[in-house]
């Protein structure tokens, strides 16, 4: 994701996030469960001794394979959905605790304590008073694929991550922050919903890759393995496959997927050989070579040529974070670069 986005403490203080896209607000026990079940799955939702205080709030917003939510009760609930089957919920309290079970594991979340509810597995939850949380459903099918994409084989049965996710940890504190970022997105009208982000597709993608690539699972050996020896990295020619792809496209909106697919290689492979060759990820790469050629643009343009055409052309879709990136890059404005023209 390009840059920007919201601090995570800042989300944790907010009354409610996703308030652009509310789907209901209700105190009758029966029509919460049944509109949350229209978005999740069919459930029990039993009040506990305060059900006075219940008073359903859920915000939603969808996009291609995965859909983002709030979601508070106002009174501690136990929810009873069994097996998930279609998707993974990933569930991060901002406030308040609650007791998880996914098949035989037992989690208490809290602020930064989450947990994922496996699709495969039976999950009981009792929302504690005061509990909110923000939740990412990813699709069943998508994650799959792009977990055999990531190993490049075929994967013979679902992935199963750890039900605890200790948000503590660093490649999970990066990942947090994306999440946050495409809420921001979606708070201002930039993503998900009925304004789909240009690069809405690399959006998700780098959201369930990266918890993927983070979050202890099933597969999380096969991915070391492959890292520590070394049998992932990628030959020079699939390099070259990529990187000209890259290069021929930087308007396009690529995806980590889409450029494995032209180089003909796994996803970690792809991720190893940029590594290893560039010291970047892919997409890291792909910023540096669109910045470059903004760069190249902005110094051959005439000087009332307009910086937001600029940008578009060279694949950035958000002005903001375009001027941020390219003043961190090159030490100057892309205006300035525009005023100045090129090199004398």
């Amino acid at each position: 994701m390009q840059g920007g986005g919201m601090d995570p403490s800042t989300l944790t203080n907010l009354a409610e996030p996703l308030s652009a896209h509310p789907l209901f607000k209700t105190q009758d026990i029966d029509d919460a469960r049944h509109r949350v079940a229209g978005k999740f799955c069919a459930h029990d939702l039993t009040p506990g001794p305060q059900h006075r205080r219940f008073e359903a709030r859920h915000n939603h917003v969808a996009g291609q394979s995965l859909s983002l939510n709030y979601l508070s009760y106002g009174c501690e609930v136990a929810i009873n959905p069994g097996e998930l089957d279609r998707f993974y919920l990933i569930q991060l309290p901002l406030a308040g605790t609650a007791a998880v079970r996914n098949g035989k594991a037992e989690v208490a979340a809290g602020v930064g304590q989450a947990s994922v509810l496996n699709p495969t597995r039976d999950t009981c939850m009792t929302w504690h008073q005061g509990c909110r949380k923000l939740l990412m459903q990813v699709d069943r099918a998508a994650l799959h694929r792009l977990a055999e994409d990531l190993l490049g084989r075929p994967l013979g049965e679902a992935v199963l991550f750890d039900p605890h996710v200790d948000l503590r940890r660093p490649g999970l504190q990066r990942w947090q922050k994306s999440l946050f970022a495409a809420i921001s997105l979606a708070q201002n009208g930039a993503a998900f919903g009925t304004q789909m982000h240009p690069h809405q597709a690399r959006l998700e993608e780098e959201l369930i890759l990266g918890f993927l690539t983070h979050q202890p699972s099933s597969i999380s050996h096969s991915l070391q393995q492959g890292a520590h020896t070394g049998q992932d990295l990628l030959p020079s020619f699939q390099l070259r496959r990529a990187v000209d792809y890259i290069r021929s496209n930087l308007a396009e909106p690529l995806t980590l997927a889409g450029i494995a697919s032209e180089a003909r290689c796994s996803l970690r492979s792809l991720q190893l050989g940029f590594k290893a060759h560039f010291n970047c990820t892919p997409m890291q790469y792909l910023t540096r070579e669109r910045l470059n050629h903004a760069h190249y643009l902005l110094q051959s343009l005439p000087s009332d040529h307009r910086v937001n055409a600029v940008a578009f052309d060279a694949g950035f879709s958000h002005l903001g974070r375009f001027s941020i990136a390219y003043r961190a890059a090159f030490g100057q404005s892309p205006r300035e670069t525009l005023r100045q023209g090129g090199p004398a």
